[in-house]
């Protein structure tokens, strides 16, 4: 049996002049980042690249933030960032892609934490986003099912930008969260009890937590945002992982 160390990053918010640096800080080989870096593309990009000078391997699941400059074009913002990480050595886009280092499979999506709140006219970009969150769960829930049957994967650690369920809040729940199909609901297809963390963004504390559900093994629930420049000390969480 060995262990295997990831570092959790999320939610920077950086602008474009902020600096960010992760000299000294790296605590495992490998980083998952729960996206919301930056709405400044270049930015994205040089938090990338400097981060990817620290670890063997930075897992990066984009943001809500990294498409706010999209102009409506989700597709498009998607393609431009995989192609960012296809010319920085060690970065992988966690966009219904999954990683597997040494018997673990990381697997992520964004999952749109975005949406109308309650008594407002539901518009054709609430409906289009909440599209996104449903093809982004169905991602999630298939490629799970797939991997109980993968006799080299041992554990599953999901990533997303979006919160899996209400207890994850720890009681500051936003209002449209009612109107929300609940992310840990892809959990279903984890017969085997694979999936051990899940890795969130949005939400502004770190924590980490159990996940209350009907089930033998529970899940860790991890997130660590930085929430900008200002908010310091930030250091990565460091999770272990034995296989």
């Amino acid at each position: 049996m060995i262990d295997i160390g990831f570092d959790v990053i999320g939610d920077l918010n950086l602008e474009p002049n902020d600096s960010f640096n992760w000299h000294d800080k790296a605590t495992s080989l490998y980083c998952i980042m729960t996206g919301n870096i930056s709405t400044d593309i270049r930015t994205v990009t040089q938090t990338l690249v400097h981060l990817s000078q620290h670890y063997q391997g930075v897992f990066f699941t984009p943001g809500t933030l990294e498409y706010e400059t999209a102009k409506g074009d989700i597709n498009k913002r998607t393609s431009q960032l995989v192609s960012i990480a296809q010319k920085v050595p060690n970065i992988v886009i966690l966009h219904h892609n999954i990683v597997i280092v040494d018997g673990i499979a990381v697997l992520g999506s964004n999952c749109w934490e975005t949406a109308h709140e309650p008594g407002t006219s539901i518009s054709i970009d609430d409906l289009k986003y909440n599209q996104y969150r449903l093809d982004d769960m169905g991602f999630l829930h298939k490629t799970i099912d797939k991997l109980q049957r993968h006799l080299d994967v041992k554990k599953i650690v999901i990533v997303t930008n979006g919160v899996p369920n209400k207890n994850c809040y720890f009681g500051q729940v936003p209002e449209y969260v009612d109107n929300q199909t609940p992310l840990d609901t892809v959990l279903n297809a984890d017969s085997e009890s694979k999936v051990t963390h899940w890795i969130y963004g949005s939400y502004d504390k770190p924590c980490e937590a159990t996940l209350i559900l009907p089930r033998k093994d529970d899940i860790q629930a991890v997130t660590n945002p930085g929430q900008g420049p200002n908010f310091k000390p930030f250091n990565p969480k460091r999770i272990t992982i034995s296989v």
